[in-house]
């Protein structure tokens, strides 16, 4: 029998005894102590040592098991023992403030556990919506390609069917014989490449940054840094990536020469200069003989835009045509000014400066080839940038502990490929050994 049952014996045969007194004596039965007969005293006295022992030892027990409780909620969770991310509710919804304040909190402690419980994959836990939304909205603050191309999230590999050519069309006359064309096509393919920011968080951080505004000035200020660092590496793949084990970018040289056919998907028109040519080497002529190597139909856009360095944009804001007119245009909003920042236009046409726009090549090789492209013009619809979905983050304890510091590891995966070449041009200059 448990102490419980024993008591609740007990109790019960005391009461019936206290009933019995009652009945027998017609007194209240505390009366017990001076009335009652000495069995009764000795009977009651008896219940009453039993029941505070079971009752003592009923509060041990509890008092024991309290304490170990305690210890387990402190001891670390092990991988086996871990969550299995089927926790449900808003607690366990990345979009949710509650998620938020729950990440948080697990990287400040280290609870590996509850970072386990709140994965959707197999081994780590999603950055809450809000850091996420702050990340990607950071990413394309500092991104010129990521805000002028076009942005698809995609859940994995794809290959993608471009149309090639198109059926042709001929005037003909009355039961003459009409020869059939047929469309072609070719395939892109496109990888997600993993880009990754690591992010050192001392205890003191965290601690002074939720104590002075909350979780959501940690979440805050980390995803800007997070959100910085990403958009600068994958830029610069997306301006000037090679396209193999990582994103191909706009002006990707991986053709060996400026080819008539464009079997490597790269821009294959444009203005070539003289061979080791500088950007100072630029005329007037060729900026306009660019914009008009691009067929008209992609002109005929807003998304059609030029893409260049900063020091392009400087020499050729002194560039004038053979009136002695600037290629460049003030903004209509202060005409006849030359003031520098403003917007303006080349040729007509809206500028974007990019970082990793190429402002000389240094590649060497025995025979002249194709150098990277120092003015990329085009329409930017063709040109796609495809972000896997979601951002994920993992918590390494251990690395930075010795300095009580955290490292958090966010990852992102992305590729981008010229889709139309044909609706590019570029000047570059040739380069040789």
């Amino acid at each position: 029998m448990s102490d419980i049952d024993e008591l609740n014996s007990i109790n019960h045969e005391y009461r019936k005894s206290l009933e019995r007194f009652q009945k027998r004596t017609g007194l209240a039965p505390q009366a017990v102590d001076s009335v009652g007969s000495g069995e009764e005293k000795e009977k009651f006295s008896r219940m009453d040592a039993d029941m505070t022992a079971i009752e003592r030892s009923a509060q041990n027990a509890r008092a024991e098991l309290e304490a170990r409780l305690a210890r387990l909620e402190k001891t670390p969770q092990l991988e086996s023992r871990a969550g299995n991310g089927r926790i449900s509710g808003a607690a366990s919804d990345p979009s949710t403030p509650e998620y938020s304040a729950r990440w948080l909190k697990a990287m400040i402690t280290n609870d590996q556990g509850e970072l386990r419980a709140m994965a959707t994959s197999t081994t780590n836990a999603p950055v809450p919506t809000d850091m996420e939304r702050r990340i990607i909205g950071k990413m394309y603050q500092n991104s010129v390609l990521r805000q002028i191309a076009n942005v698809q999230t995609i859940d994995s590999k794809r290959t993608i069917t471009v149309e090639a050519t198109v059926p042709t069309a001929s005037l003909v006359t009355e039961a003459n014989t009409i020869t059939p064309t047929d469309f072609t096509f070719s395939a892109v393919s496109v990888v997600p490449y993993k880009y990754v920011s690591a992010c050192q968080m001392s205890v003191e951080f965290l601690a002074d940054a939720i104590g002075a505004g909350g979780p959501d000035t940690a979440l805050s200020y980390v995803a800007d840094r997070l959100g910085i660092a990403i958009a600068r590496a994958t830029d610069s793949a997306y301006t000037v990536g090679t396209g193999s084990s990582q994103p191909q970018g706009i002006g990707a040289t991986g053709s060996t020469a400026w080819a008539t056919t464009n079997s490597g998907r790269i821009i294959n028109q444009g203005v070539q200069l003289a061979e080791d040519a500088l950007i100072s080497a630029i005329t007037a002529d060729n900026v306009i003989d660019c914009v008009h190597a691009v067929p008209p139909q992609y002109r005929a856009s807003p998304r059609f835009q030029i893409l260049l360095s900063d020091t392009a944009l400087r020499n050729i804001r002194k560039l004038k045509d053979t009136a002695g007119y600037y290629v460049f245009s003030p903004a209509q909003a202060m005409p006849g000014t030359n003031v520098v920042g403003l917007p303006g236009t080349i040729y007509g046409v809206n500028y974007n400066v990019g970082e990793y726009v190429a402002t000389t090549d240094t590649t060497t090789t025995t025979t002249a080839i194709r150098g990277k492209a120092f003015f990329i013009v085009g329409n930017w619809d063709y040109f796609s940038i495809f972000d896997r979905t979601g951002i994920d983050s993992m918590l390494d304890p251990y690395s930075a502990a010795a300095n009580l510091q955290q490292t958090l590891y966010t990852w992102f995966r992305t590729d981008s490929k010229i889709i139309l070449p044909e609706a590019f041009a570029a000047i570059y200059a040739l380069n040789a050994a």
